[in-house]
């Protein structure tokens, strides 16, 4: 969009040409250049993956469009570009004082004294609002929903809703905290969150709910600026701090941690998915919403853009999962570019999860030259390779393709999957209570 632009102030005609879904990015370019309601062409999107009879076949049905925008042929009229929400600074509160704003950074300060926060700023909390959201999802505020028996810790329902407020969350999102901490039952596998591989727990959110609070599952899935997934995430990891007695440096020992234990929380894009939800592969029906759990220890990219066949790219993908060397269980949160080019070609969820399996693993060779052998004995993981094992034998990292999780989000806008590696296969589901007092 630029170089068009510069090149018709130049007096030089030239037509630009965008994929579907970077027609938002090039309006904005339009209007920060001067150039509002600038026509460009438009193609479906994607093109990095497509055969060269497929390049040829979206060039000649966009070339009336370039003819047209370049002078030859009959004119059509422009179509404006959206005009931008005017910027104002937001209303000020009504009795907002100078004063009251520094009790509140004094509450804040206070929080932070007492090692209550996960070294961000916390929303300080009243009993009011604890109890409106115990009362909201109508459960015991003693009910003991996570218990953590060598500490002598334990979480309530009115501590996870501390927890909720202080993150951010509004009443409405309390129900999927529940669900994650409720998912954990009879008890949370304490040793995952102490572990010096330095864990986080990373949920999933899927269903109606999504909509309903937010949830992002788009473009950035992974990354900030969606209130619903922040806060619900960010509260996870203020239950472990606050209820549960696990701080950094003291109970939890990870070597290096992760950002994931700030926030690790995404939803599905169901919509743009070509394969059943992941609540529905666990045995949920599709009209529930379900949050799903494991404990994760970060994430790997896969950036393929030219593969364009399946193999290809999940062959890329599994050699992704192997330089993982010590994980025995994987989420793959594929995008919906690489997932509908798989599917387009007849792949099952379940025949993807299959060929990951098959290739995630290295050469027992491999594992002795990295240290990670010794004696005909692995060490440092579970992997079987007895006495006597040949060095060009494959050793799987997994029992069994249960060990995958197959999750598709993110925006259809680049060839991009996502490698969340796990110590263990453990996934926890839960269906999302609907709360009584809902609606009102």
């Amino acid at each position: 969009m630029a170089d068009g632009i510069l090149l018709e102030r130049h007096g030089v005609p030239a037509a630009s040409i965008l994929t579907d879904a970077f027609t938002p990015s090039g309006n904005a370019m339009a209007r920060t250049m001067g150039a509002k309601g600038y026509r460009y062409a438009v193609i479906p999107h994607p093109i990095s993956n497509l055969t060269a009879e497929q390049c040829r076949e979206r060039a000649r049905a966009v070339l009336p469009d370039v003819l047209e925008i370049l002078g030859v042929g009959a004119e059509r009229p422009a179509a404006p570009a959206p005009a931008p929400d005017p910027a104002r600074a937001p209303d000020e509160p009504a009795g907002l004082t100078g004063e009251r704003i520094r009790d509140l950074q004094r509450i804040v300060e206070y929080y932070f004294e007492r090692g209550w926060t996960d070294g961000l700023p916390v929303v300080p909390v009243s009993e009011d609002t604890v109890c409106d959201f115990v009362d909201y999802v109508g459960r015991d505020p003693e009910e003991v929903i996570l218990r953590v028996d060598h500490l002598g810790t334990v979480c309530t329902v009115r501590l996870a809703a501390v927890a909720a407020a202080m993150a951010g969350c509004a009443r409405e999102h309390f129900p999927v905290l529940l669900a994650v901490l409720d998912s954990f039952q009879p008890s949370v596998d304490t040793a995952l969150l102490q572990s010096t591989s330095g864990q986080a727990v990373m949920v999933t959110v899927n269903g109606p709910i999504r909509r309903e609070l937010g949830f992002n599952s788009g473009a950035n899935v992974f990354g900030p600026g969606h209130r619903a997934n922040a806060v619900v995430g960010r509260a996870i990891r203020l239950v472990v701090v606050n209820a549960l007695g696990i701080r950094s440096g003291e109970f939890d020992q990870g070597t290096q941690g992760t950002p994931g234990k700030y926030c690790f929380c995404i939803a599905e894009n169901e919509e743009e998915s070509p394969w059943e939800p992941l609540h529905v592969e666990r045995g949920f029906p599709a009209g529930a919403s379900v949050t799903t759990a494991n404990f994760a220890r970060g994430t790997l990219p896969v950036d393929n853009r030219s593969g364009t066949e399946p193999e290809q790219i999940l062959l890329n993908i599994a050699d992704t999962m192997s330089s993982t060397t010590a994980s025995r269980g994987c989420a793959v949160v594929m995008g919906p570019e690489h997932a509908h080019l798989i599917a387009s070609r007849g792949w099952s969820k379940q025949d993807v999860r299959r060929f990951l399996w098959e290739h995630w693993g290295r050469r027992r060779e491999d594992l002795r030259r990295f240290g990670l052998v010794h004696d005909g004995v692995t060490a440092g993981h579970r992997l079987s390779a007895p006495p006597g094992t040949p060095d060009e034998e494959f050793l799987r990292f997994a029992e069994s393709p249960d060990a995958i999780l197959l999750i598709v989000a993110g925006a259809r806008n680049a060839g991009m999957t996502t490698i969340v590696p796990m110590i263990r296969p453990l996934f926890h589901s839960r269906a999302v209570q609907d709360p009584p007092r809902r609606g009102r």
